[in-house]
């Protein structure tokens, strides 16, 4: 494919990026990373941008993206800590009819879809996520800006940004960040999210559980790709290992829709919202 395509950035995610590019098809590229020394370069001859720098560079890139026009931007999340600074730069890309995309991949996800539908059956009384591994701690953000983000973008998909999922009662977090963090949080109608995240832990659990109020379960397992749903002694297993990833089926919206209104109306919910009500904090 011949779509002109900048990277910037080539860590570990810029390198997955570009490796799904390339078997995609796409064949012409040009990257720029601190490490080659050309960050000074970056210029408004492409069609196409992945911002895939460290978190706290991501304000001072798109920054000077946004002075371009009609661009398709990519980045990833989470956006930035700042709700100011967030929403100024959705200002300023809308003044030049640019399109920011920021990738919550798991809103792309066929089993979060699945999930939603099964659960828009039910009443929901707890959620527990849990998001650990055994990898390299992050210096430029949290585990939960890291981690627990991408479990607040399954709940937002999922309860379709809700006031419950926005305003609650009762708040608490316990952080370790040489290992990673707990948070939870209950609602006035009983409802209660808990979110654990770890980049230190002997195994890889990517397992969200929601519990409903007739004391059924659903189960999603993210390594294994399946949900479980339980209810008495009935169970009904849907396997997702066959289903396109996430992250190409957003790197098809990104280059296919010429509207990113909704992916934008999650950006906002997830990254204004929750960083205005302090929860990745």
């Amino acid at each position: 494919m011949t779509e002109n395509i900048c990277i910037i950035g080539y860590g570990y995610w810029g390198k997955i990026l570009h490796k799904n590019l390339i078997s995609m098809g796409f064949t012409n590229f040009t990257v720029f990373d601190e490490v080659l020394g050309n960050m000074g370069e970056i210029n408004e001859s492409y069609d196409y941008y992945f911002v895939v720098t460290p978190f706290s560079t991501h304000m001072d890139v798109l920054e000077i993206l946004s002075k371009y026009s009609n661009k398709k931007i990519w980045c990833e999340k989470p956006l930035a800590s700042s709700y100011k600074e967030v929403a100024s730069i959705y200002k300023k890309m809308g003044s030049r009819n640019n399109k920011l995309f920021v990738d919550w991949v798991y809103t792309h996800n066929p089993a979060i879809d699945y999930i939603k539908v099964i659960i828009g059956k039910r009443k929901i009384k707890q959620v527990i996520l849990n998001r650990t591994n055994d990898g390299p701690v992050r210096t430029d953000c949290s585990s939960i800006w890291d981690l627990s983000s991408h479990d607040l973008s399954i709940l937002f998909k999922i309860f379709d940004y809700q006031e419950r999922f926005i305003n609650w009662n009762e708040f608490s977090i316990k952080t370790n960040e040489n290992i990673g963090s707990n948070i939870s949080w209950s609602y006035k109608n009983g409802v209660q999210i808990i979110i654990n995240s770890s980049w230190q832990h002997q195994t890889k659990n990517r397992v969200s559980v929601f519990i409903t109020e007739e004391d059924g379960i659903i189960v999603f397992d993210d390594v294994k790709k399946t949900v479980t749903e339980v209810c008495g002694n009935a169970s009904n297993l849907r396997d997702f290992s066959d289903e396109i990833s996430p992250l190409e089926s957003a790197l098809i919206f990104f280059f296919k829709s010429d509207n990113f209104k909704d992916n934008q109306k999650m950006t906002e919910q997830i990254t204004l919202e929750i960083t205005k009500h302090n929860v990745l904090r």
